[in-house]
């Protein structure tokens, strides 16, 4: 009998972070941001386990890390700009500035010693959570990048080209969209829903792209 998704529960699941310095890094989320090390593991130490309330962290340790551009984790809070005040007097570099965001949250992004960028928001009160709709749009080589887009719906929207950097599009629904040349690198499709789209010949017109035909 196969086993069934609907059958398994999920327990935590944490984000990590990549250091060069795992002490530094240590110090750094202890000391700034009130972080408790709950575990430790390797002679020297290699791994840890971080927690502040509701937040948990894994450190890694790895010689020639290399930071991504992309964000590592999301933090919900519930002060944000006091989170900002305190990591600008701190002197931690702030990647994307403090805002209020289309999609109901006042955030920012900042990045630990390492460059590991971590998306910090607050939900605003009283803000509409109403899915964004793209309707006969042009968005051609559009370059989407650390959003979330749950639930959106694009219907007849010209996508190709298109790029999908750290962006969530769980739920969301695509009609007669033309997807030719997209690019998708960490995206959350859960539940995204595709109609009126030739799949056989996006796929037939990637994998000769890949063969230089």
């Amino acid at each position: 009998m196969t086993a069934s998704i609907s059958t398994i529960t999920f327990g935590r699941l944490s984000a990590c972070a990549f250091t060069r310095d795992i002490q530094a890094a240590y110090a750094f989320y202890r000391d700034v941001l009130g972080f408790t090390k709950t575990f430790e593991n390797g002679d020297p130490v290699g791994f840890m386990i971080l927690t502040k309330d509701e937040a948990e962290l894994h450190l890694n340790r790895v010689k020639d890390h290399t930071p991504s551009t992309a964000n590592i984790a999301a933090l919900l809070v519930d002060k944000v700009d006091a989170l900002h005040e305190v990591l600008t007097a701190a002197g931690v570099r702030i990647v994307k500035s403090l805002a209020d965001k289309d999609y109901g949250l006042r955030a920012f992004v900042f990045a630990d010693l390492d460059g590991n960028r971590i998306d910090v928001g607050q939900r605003i009160a009283g803000a509409a959570r109403q899915p964004r709709r793209f309707e006969t749009q042009n968005l051609a080589a559009a370059e989407f990048i650390d959003c979330r887009m749950g639930g959106a719906v694009f219907d007849n929207v010209d996508l190709s080209k298109a790029s999908f950097n750290n962006v969530s599009l769980k739920g969301a629904r695509l009609n007669d969209v033309n997807l030719s040349g997209v690019a998708i690198d960490d995206a959350n499709i859960d539940g995204l829903t595709i109609y009126g789209i030739d799949i056989e010949a996006l796929v037939r017109a990637e994998l000769a792209r890949r063969r230089g035909d």
